[in-house]
């Protein structure tokens, strides 16, 4: 892996991580087009630590004002399912070895869940996050239903941020309550995947730089991706436009 790989998935993962396009599809798809041969798995997982700060620093006041029982008990119920249908995938599906007629056809997934969202979207001002806010859109039920959503999302081309959004759009919660609730429980989903990728991970020291590279750069472009979802969501036709993007790139995945 060159320095350019690493700026390039880094890049990527702090654009589509939060977007919801998928960053593993796109991540595969990429180290793909670029003959990246290395240890993909290990690298994309590192990248999620990037994003994942970025979603500490974006809603740290908003996270401080959820440390109560009640939201808590909500995030235990979406990471119930997200972690039993994970480790299912985990075990059971070939994450280095994707064929990119897959990929398209998950892609081609994600949009219809995003067009299907769209019309069901519910436009409001953002505000600032507080448990009562969360609580009152976001029921065991829902929460629930959101973590098998996140779970199905292990998959490349199923893009979590954009199949939890989806899902609790569909299911009646406001967009800003979507994507904040939607980043909140991928915390402890990404840290639970690190920690089982990384465990026995070999990773080459000298190639350290490069994974720290690629984390710094995910994290700084997480943080510009989270504001423009930020502003987006204040437009009726957010979704729409993703959906169209994922279903174009599904059709130029299988021409090419």
């Amino acid at each position: 892996m060159s320095t350019l790989h690493a700026v390039i998935l880094g890049i990527i993962q702090g654009i589509s991580e939060f977007l919801p396009i998928s960053s593993d599809g796109h991540l595969t798809l990429f180290q793909h087009l670029l003959d990246f041969t290395g240890d993909n798995l290990v690298f994309n997982v590192t990248l999620h630590i990037g994003t994942l700060l970025a979603i500490v620093v974006f809603y740290f006041k908003d996270l401080m004002r959820m440390f109560h029982w009640s939201f808590i008990k909500l995030g235990i119920v979406s990471s119930i399912p997200t972690a039993i249908i994970g480790l299912i995938l985990q075990k059971n599906f070939d994450f280095q070895n994707v064929s990119m007629p897959a990929l398209a056809g998950y892609f081609s997934i994600s949009g219809l869940a995003l067009y299907i969202a769209n019309k069901k979207m519910k436009v409001v001002a953002p505000h600032p996050m507080d448990v009562t806010r969360v609580a009152d859109q976001i029921d065991f039920k829902t929460a629930f239903l959101i973590g098998i959503a996140q779970g199905l999302a292990v998959l490349p081309g199923v893009s979590r941020s954009g199949s939890t959004i989806a899902t609790s759009l569909i299911l009646g919660v406001s967009a800003p309550v979507a994507a904040f609730y939607s980043f909140a429980i991928s915390i402890p989903a990404v840290i639970g995947a690190c920690i089982l990728e990384l465990h026995d991970a070999q990773i080459n020291p000298a190639e350290l730089n490069l994974y720290i590279l690629g984390v710094v750069i995910s994290f700084i472009v997480g943080l510009g991706s989270l504001s423009f979802l930020r502003f987006i969501f204040t437009k009726k036709t957010a979704l729409i436009y993703f959906a169209y993007y994922l279903w174009a790139l599904s059709i130029a995945i299988l021409f090419i």
